[in-house]
């Protein structure tokens, strides 16, 4: 019965598009869900974002993105596995939450901890970042793909746009020519043989590589221009300046310009930490074990960079997260639920 009402829930989230910056229609349907229950909400709103808050004086907080990214696959269901843009990135675990705040009501039990619902994690981090401006709780647990594993680490990350230069010549003259292509990837493997990049990690590597390589040529040259992207993944103690440092060398070799669009240090909480002690106790009752890493950016850093000490958590898979087959198994949107109210159940009691 939890697993089909765990479905009824999350498919009615997977039916309103909601696009980074387009979140007010799911806003309005989780408000009134939650009305419903009799729970008082608070809109929080700068004019460019909207976040929804439930018992805003609450120390520790459950934080969920409302928004996804633009819809690549439609939802449909096959048995326990949900399909659809935003199954497994976030509206899993969107559905976790609201199923766990159902069950408290169904149950006449009482909400301990904050919740908020908040816009803009699939692009900017606005949301989170004015959660933060205007509440200062002591913990979180940030609502993520993780495959049911708590996140007590966070990689650091570098991403850069860059251009890089070339010299036409005739596409059958390579000789006459600098090939903008070739260069991109010598950039690539000088960077990627750097000693930060070849490092292990206790739930991640270090690596680096190319997301975006855009090189037009329609008249049979050797291409004189490529613009791309490429991201970095850093280790929790890796010091992004340090990284930069050697980095930059290599781009000013290599690329007309570049520019920085996102620039962050990781970070691991000790296992001592109040909020992954408090994880460890709630995941011994609902039959959880392990420990992990969150490889790609979350609003746990707007939140740690705030003085709040964050784990993440959720049900869904980050592998397929954004994939046109991205899906979710609504049995871990249950097991989700039950950690999360397991979490504000010993919350309350301490």
């Amino acid at each position: 019965m939890k697993a089909e009402r765990a479905k009824e829930i999350l498919v009615e989230l997977l039916k309103i598009p909601s696009p980074s910056g387009q979140e007010d229609r799911l806003a309005l349907h989780i408000m009134e869900f939650l009305h419903r229950l009799d729970y008082d909400v608070h809109i929080e709103s700068d004019g460019r974002v909207i976040d929804l808050v439930v018992n805003p004086e609450a120390e520790l907080f459950f934080e969920v993105h409302m928004d996804t990214i633009d819809v690549r696959a439609e939802p449909f269901v096959r048995g326990n596995i949900v399909y659809g843009t935003g199954a497994s990135d976030v509206k899993g675990g969107l559905a976790s939450v609201l199923l766990m705040l159902e069950s408290l009501k169904r149950e006449k039990q009482d909400l301990n901890v904050g919740v908020v619902f908040v816009s803009d994690e699939e692009k900017g981090g606005m949301g989170s970042a004015l959660f933060m401006e205007r509440y200062k709780p002591k913990m979180a647990i940030v609502i993520e793909p993780t495959d049911l594993e708590v996140h007590i680490a966070h990689a650091g990350n570098i991403e850069a746009y860059f251009e890089v230069d070339g010299k036409e010549a005739h596409g059958a003259c390579p000789e006459s020519g600098i090939n903008a292509i070739d260069q991109a990837y010598k950039m690539i493997e000088e960077l990627k043989a750097l000693e930060p990049f070849k490092q292990k990690g206790k739930y991640f590597d270090a690596y680096i590589g190319l997301q975006e390589l855009i090189c037009e040529n329609p008249y049979y040259l050797i291409p004189a221009l490529c613009k791309g992207r490429f991201e970095a993944r850093l280790l929790p103690n890796q010091e992004v300046e340090d990284v930069l440092d050697l980095m930059e060398p290599i781009l000013d070799e290599y690329t007309l310009r570049y520019e920085y669009t996102e620039i962050w240090d990781g970070y691991e909480l000790d296992e001592s930490e109040e909020i992954v002690q408090l994880a460890k106790k709630a995941m011994e009752e609902v039959d959880l074990e392990d420990f992990g890493g969150m490889r790609s950016w979350t609003d746990a850093i707007n939140f740690m960079y705030n003085g709040t000490k964050t784990i993440v958590f959720g049900p869904g898979n980050l592998d397929i997260s954004h994939t046109k087959g991205e899906r979710i198994d609504v049995r871990d949107v249950v097991k989700a639920s039950e950690f999360l109210k397991k979490v504000n159940e010993i919350y309350g009691r301490s």
